[in-house]
């Protein structure tokens, strides 16, 4: 039997892939019109606290599940942005020519961390279940998370409009 995937040098589990990559694109959309730019940047702080959490925690308050670390992070982060309303007063003017653009660059950056550190809690096999190693390197790698965790800050130097 001929194997399509091994010929076009594709991996076998590209759909996982590209159900990412679409969830992805939807999730930073989502994030852009919902939440609005003020609410993002509010998350991605959330977002860095909810790691830091993380990090202190002991490994026994994981030990529910295998996903235990992926499912913990969710929950502080939700439970975060519920709590956040006059805990940062951050704000970036809609006012301009750029607010679009402003608003698209902080929606992929966020989404893009919350995916990163998502799949970087999750056990290595239980991700590599659901998407192949190249997205996963994208995502989830060292090199990936640290990424991941500092264009976004750094992009807020910027997008916000204050400072000028």
């Amino acid at each position: 039997m001929i194997d399509i995937f091994s010929i076009l040098h594709l991996p076998k589990n590209i759909a996982g892939d590209i159900s990412l990559l679409l969830l992805f694109v939807v999730i930073s959309l989502v994030f852009g019109f919902i939440f609005g730019r003020w609410k993002l940047i509010n998350i991605l702080i959330n977002v860095y606290i909810a790691i830091a959490f993380m990090s202190v925690f002991p490994a026994q308050f994981f030990a529910f599940s295998a996903y235990g670390k992926a499912v913990v992070f969710l929950l502080l982060l939700v439970t975060l942005s519920f709590v956040d309303k006059r805990l940062f007063d951050l704000h970036i003017s809609s006012a301009g020519t750029d607010f679009f653009w402003r608003l698209f660059v902080t929606s992929i950056l966020v989404a893009g961390m919350v995916v990163s550190a998502t799949l970087s809690f999750l056990p290595k096999g239980v991700a590599l279940d659901l998407i192949s190693s190249v997205v996963y390197e994208y995502f989830a790698s060292p090199l990936a998370v640290i990424f991941w965790m500092i264009v976004p800050l750094l992009s807020l130097l910027f997008i916000n409009n204050r400072l000028k």
